[in-house]
């Protein structure tokens, strides 16, 4: 493979140097935001830890109060009022009050406002104040950290807050009430070196911060000015490496000429696609792969013209013709001058190759819809005609004329219903992928697949399996997703016809064989899947027309769930039974053979 690389530019290093430089400022600026986010999430923490503490101070104090209400309960006299006077001259402690329901102080540390308003009954009760305490910052006065809860003494015994509630004290009512009469208590702490601690951290860890972002900018410079010899010196090596890298793995064509034709650089994909071989000896011309009028394109873009995606056949001996994409243009270089030119190829055969796939499958969809189609309008009056037929056959058996007509009658529609069957498997023909599959799982599958949908409607859905060892270990020959196609569409309409509340169970059970006996799952055996519903039910005339093409008893149905379901069952040489009653419910059964065999249904 020929190569030619332009030298790299001089400008280049200085490009790189300059976007370190912008790297390194966008490193900074990240820097500064982590650094921004460490320090928003220390001041956090720390506010976090200073508020918690301030509570944590706040609740020893109402715990140590309810205490002493506990240790009191017994005393003809409350000694509270002093003892509440004494804690709040504990430094720090702005006011600690007692209150009932409507904000009034029972109790406070400054006795001149007993009886005055801590708070409405409106403030109360936006506070929620419950049995656990909270705090908050008061509103209007951000140096006042105010703790509350309900004030929770235990009950004293014998009587003793009986007669606390009938003592005076102070001039005023006695003050030590029942706790379910819901009173509260307040504790207000000094917060006025909360924000000066708080400003004090941040400043300390933003320094740490910036030092350490410092620190790190100035490890990246002083790494980038001793890799960047080492950088400068592979710079050239690398950028030639990758372009011919990017070239040799490039899925396309890729040629470039001089202004002569000759081959300068070429991929191993172009000279495959032009049926050349590399040669020491001579170089290659594009005037040796005769694929196409080379010249005129040339001419073309000398003419200015920029060739894009244009369709073209490339013509090879020995071989068909070959579909490709060509885009190619002028290599122009310093001083406009010609530098030769460019020509890129795609290969377009796979492409080809799928669009005709695609519209043969359109055609089939097509031809299978109006097969669809033809078959039900047809074989509706092949089911009256048959039914008449053989309604009138049985009426006229001792007339051996007439009887021999209406036999021959049903004999021809019955062949011209296969014939649409055949019509219908031309259109539609499936095979099955038949390997040893554990039944069990299947099922396991479907009813955990069709689970939300009867959750959703209220219906509950019950999986009844076999004891061990009634099927083989290494499974049933069958098509597993075929088989949960099928089990779904049952599953589905076993839903859609079960009202909210019912149920729907699944049945695996193993049958023996029909006609020998044979053991359960067996060689000769057969096994089966029930599928039962508590739902409305069928007539029997409905039931008579479960498998007819389009028949449905849904708005939303399209009558094709149930032929599949039982195209699939008799694929696999099984067949499908129904049992239904109106108003009790309905039952499939899809019997299939413990070694499934392709059938070749009609």
């Amino acid at each position: 493979m020929r190569k030619h690389y332009a030298p790299l530019a001089h400008g280049e290093k200085r490009r790189h140097t300059r976007f370190f430089w912008q790297a390194l400022a966008g490193l900074a600026l990240a820097g500064i935001c982590v650094a921004a986010v460490m320090v928003a999430r220390g001041a956090g923490q720390e506010k976090r830890q200073m508020l918690e503490n301030m509570q944590g101070r706040a609740d020893v104090l109402i715990w140590a109060l309810e205490g002493s209400a506990r240790s009191f309960g017994h005393m003809r006299q409350n000694p509270m009022l002093n003892l509440v006077e004494e804690v709040a001259r504990q430094p720090g402690v702005a006011y600690i009050a007692l209150v009932d329901a409507d904000g009034r102080i029972l109790i406070h540390s400054d006795p001149a406002l007993t009886g005055a308003m801590l708070h409405d009954r409106e403030t109360l009760q936006s506070l929620h104040v419950g049995d656990s305490s909270q705090s908050r910052f008061v509103p209007g006065d951000p140096d006042l950290f105010e703790t509350y809860k309900v004030f929770t003494p235990s009950r004293p015994r014998a009587g003793g807050m009986g007669h606390m509630r009938r003592h005076m004290m102070g001039g005023h009512a006695a003050l030590w009430p029942d706790p379910a009469e819901g009173k509260f208590i307040f504790v207000g702490l000094d917060a006025s070196h909360f924000a000066a601690n708080l400003h004090e951290y941040v400043l300390h860890l933003g320094v740490i911060a910036a030092l350490v972002t410092l620190a790190v900018l100035g490890g990246i410079v002083l790494l980038f000015y001793i890799q960047n010899y080492r950088f400068s010196k592979r710079m050239l090596e690398d950028t030639q490496a990758l372009a011919a890298q990017v070239i040799h793995s490039l899925p396309a064509a890729l040629v470039v000429t001089d202004p002569r034709g000759v081959i300068s650089l070429s991929n191993r994909s172009g000279l495959e696609m032009l049926g050349l071989s590399a040669r020491d000896e001579a170089p290659l011309s594009l005037h040796d792969a005769p694929s196409l009028n080379w010249q005129a394109l040339m001419d073309e873009l000398d003419d200015g013209a920029v060739i894009l995606e244009r369709d073209m056949d490339l013509f090879r001996s020995g071989a068909n013709p070959l579909p490709v994409s060509l885009s190619a243009a002028k290599i122009i270089g310093s001083g406009q001058v010609s530098l030769g030119y460019l020509f890129i190829l795609r290969d377009l055969g796979e492409i080809r190759k799928l669009q005709k796939q695609l519209r043969q499958s359109e055609r089939l969809s097509a031809f299978g819809n109006l097969a669809a189609g033809v078959a039900h309008e047809i074989r509706n009056p092949l089911s009256s005609i048959k039914g008449y037929a053989t309604y009138l056959t049985e009426k006229l058996k001792n007339d051996k004329m007439a009887y021999a007509t209406g036999t021959i009658l049903i004999q021809e529609t019955e062949r011209l219903n296969r014939v649409m069957s055949d019509l219908l498997s031309v259109a539609r023909p499936t095979e099955l992928h038949l390997k040893p599959v554990r039944v069990q799982s299947v099922l396991q599958q479907a009813v955990r697949l069709i689970a939300p949908d009867a959750e959703e409607k209220g219906v509950a859905v019950h999986l009844r399996l076999p004891p061990p060892g009634s099927f083989p270990e290494q499974g049933i020959r069958l098509d597993a997703d075929r088989l949960m196609q099928a089990l779904l569409n049952l599953l589905v309409n076993a839903v859609q016809a079960t009202a909210s509340g019912g149920d729907i169970e699944v049945t695996l059970t193993g049958a023996r064989d029909r006609a020998a006996g044979g053991a359960p799952g067996g060689e000769d055996g057969f096994w089966s899947i029930s599928i039962s519903d508590t739902g409305c039910g069928m007539s029997a005339q409905t039931v008579a027309q479960l498998f007819t093409p389009y028949f449905t008893t849904k708005a939303s149905g399209t009558g094709l769930g149930l032929v599949i379901s039982q195209r699939i069952v008799e694929q696999h040489g099984g067949e499908i039974k129904v049992f239904s009653r109106p108003g009790k419910g309905t039952t499939f059964t899809m019997v299939l053979p413990a070694d499934a065999r392709q059938e070749e249904t009609a």
